[in-house]
């Protein structure tokens, strides 16, 4: 049997696409008539396949039949309120996109519609621009979301798939593997520019650290392999997320730290990476006890676990994020320095200045 590190089945989900708008069935529900027919003209012209309806109750019905793509509802209605039937509509479509128009936007009505899953909110009189724009950003990003979600479940297939086939042919374990898993890792951080080549790089970070640490040649090379799969479980966090301008709110943050646990439950399964697992599993934690998923303190670190854990800050910190500009490698040295012996040892800092001036171009 011969393996190649590119070959990921002709089902694999890569290729991503948008929908076409007449593939992307919409629902609109207004109890103002004169509302309703102008917005579901100007969407028609887009050539969205609409249904319009002018009781949250028929609408419901409608999207119980299933192949909705987007509801876009009313906020105050007779009968069956806009919150309700987003409410009732998303227990029946979870995947469902949803846009609230609302006669006057406040501060409690968006934070019921975060809650609730709603994607966006338009404000009453509604412009066939603003509605063009609004449902072409929501259809997008459920689309991302989407993709995401079936790139994960592929990989999660993908990956017991491999393991089973290669248990007949164990030399080649480790190979196939990894290799599948780096191939899905470039994938997917070759559609983000700010994180494109990240994990190779810290894969690099830690292998020179290891050396300069003087650890002996099986664990640098599980090193390199937890710096090159450590974000694998970002695959699952959604691209709305990850390409946010400005701070995340907690639940989007939440969201972020599960990458942690996807990541082992991906990696669980392939036994002889059980070293370099464990210092995935530990990358986010701080010394102190102020990281996660666990909230390791002190003498629970291993030294691996360090250095995948400061290699990815300064990678991370050296790095342009949608929020904010790249620091310099200077400006990042300090920051993890004057962390020492709080949120990470000494000697995995120690070990990434002089992986640094052995080889400069690790820098950036």
């Amino acid at each position: 049997m011969t393996w190649s590190p590119l070959d990921v089945g002709d089902d694999s989900p890569l290729g991503f696409a948008l929908p076409a708008p007449e593939d992307t069935p919409i629902t609109l529900v207004d109890d103002e008539p004169s509302v309703l027919s102008a917005l579901g003209r100007v969407l028609q012209r887009e050539g969205y396949p609409v249904d319009t309806f002018e009781s949250a109750e028929k609408a419901l019905e409608r999207i119980k039949r299933g192949g909705v793509a987007l509801l876009i509802s009313d906020l105050v209605m007779p009968e069956i309120g806009g919150m309700e039937a987003v409410r009732r509509a998303l227990e029946e479509d979870p995947n469902l996109a949803v846009i609230i128009l609302t006669g006057a936007a406040d501060k409690k009505t968006a934070v019921e519609s975060l809650r609730l899953g709603v994607d966006d909110y338009l404000e009453k009189p509604i412009t066939a621009d603003a509605l063009i724009e609004s449902v072409g950003r929501v259809l997008r990003r459920r689309a991302q979301d989407d993709y995401r979600r079936k790139l994960e479940t592929w990989l999660r297939n993908e990956v017991s798939r491999r393991t089973e086939e290669v248990q007949r042919y164990s030399q080649q374990l480790e190979s196939v593997s990894v290799a599948t898993l780096s191939t899905l890792i470039r994938a997917m951080e070759g559609k983000d520019q700010y994180m494109k080549g990240h994990s190779e790089r810290v894969s690099k970070l830690c292998e020179r650290m290891g050396q300069v640490l003087g650890l002996e040649k099986g664990e640098v090379a599980d090193l390199r392999t937890a710096g090159l799969l450590h974000d694998v479980g970002m695959i699952a966090v959604p691209e709305s997320i990850m390409h946010k301008q400005g701070p995340l709110n907690d639940v989007e943050y939440s969201k972020v730290r599960e990458h942690v646990a996807i990541a082992a439950q991906i990696l669980e399964p392939l036994p002889h990476l059980a070293r370099a697992l464990g210092f995935v599993r530990s990358h986010h934690e701080r010394l102190n006890g102020s990281g996660y998923p666990t909230g390791l303190r002190g003498s629970d670190f291993t030294i691996g676990g360090q250095v995948v854990a400061v290699a990815e800050v300064y990678a991370s910190l050296t790095e342009e994020r949608a929020h904010r500009p790249a620091h310099s490698p200077v400006e990042a040295l300090e920051t993890l320095q004057g962390s020492q012996d709080i949120w990470f040892e000494g000697r995995a800092v120690a070990a990434l200045v002089m992986a640094l001036k052995q080889d400069p171009q690790l820098k950036r």
